[in-house]
């Protein structure tokens, strides 16, 4: 088996959501199918810490996909012609983008269709390539994976042409470091930072889709 994986958001040091579901998912798989030959796909210069073993094989595809233009060009360009000039048994794209262009097989993560939901908060050119791209990308995967029943739900009542049977369901997990505190533990924290008063923590990506806003009016309802 020979599978190839988008895996451009594999940033040192700037791991987010998808950023880490592509690490603890494809990590895994090189481990679980060391007979298997994994091809990653980068869109810059990668770490030598994103190769899980001896079975995957890194490839630099031009140029870096960090706009909508961009992305055209790596998905329909850069990654089509890689993709048709390999013989790859599947394309596993953890982002939500594929390839119109090739025929390969296609495994695509769906995490959510904020767009459709909140325009508003979603940059114009961003926005009309999602509008325009995403519903033919779900179209054409062969398989589409949702992190949650409620986003499976959610792209099925926006996209009813879609086929229910092809949907998977693989749920966020947390890392095996993560565990809750005694209540010591958490004493001890709420001393070091805030003088032993309850505190609201937030980790994630500072945008408008995220909710910081509320929960900052929530916080202050909160003091």
């Amino acid at each position: 088996m020979r599978i190839a994986v988008n895996t451009r958001f594999l940033l040192p040091g700037q791991l987010e959501g998808i950023g880490w579901f592509t690490h603890e998912v494809t990590r895994r798989l090189v481990k679980k199918y060391p007979g298997w030959r994994f091809d990653f796909l980068f869109d810059r210069p990668f770490r030598e810490e994103f190769l899980y073993g001896e079975n995957v094989h890194p490839h630099v595809l031009f140029p870096p996909a960090r706009h909508p233009l961009l992305w055209y060009w790596w998905f329909e360009g850069s990654v089509a012609n890689w993709l048709k000039r390999h013989a790859v048994d599947v394309f596993f794209s953890p982002d939500t983008y594929l390839s119109l262009r090739a025929d390969t097989p296609t495994v695509l993560v769906a995490h959510d269709i904020a767009y459709a939901h909140y325009p508003e908060q979603i940059p114009f050119l961003a926005r009309k390539y999602y509008e325009h791209f995403v519903p033919r990308y779900l179209r054409q995967a062969a398989r589409i994976v949702t992190v949650s029943e409620f986003g499976r739900r959610d792209i099925l009542a926006h996209y009813p042409e879609l086929d229910p049977e092809k949907f998977d369901l693989a749920c966020n997990g947390v890392k095996e470091q993560l565990a809750p505190l005694s209540e010591r533990e958490k004493e001890a924290v709420r001393q070091e930072i805030t003088g032993g008063h309850p505190y609201f923590f937030y980790l994630g990506a500072v945008h408008p889709r995220k909710n910081v806003d509320r929960l900052i009016r929530a916080f202050d309802r909160f003091k």
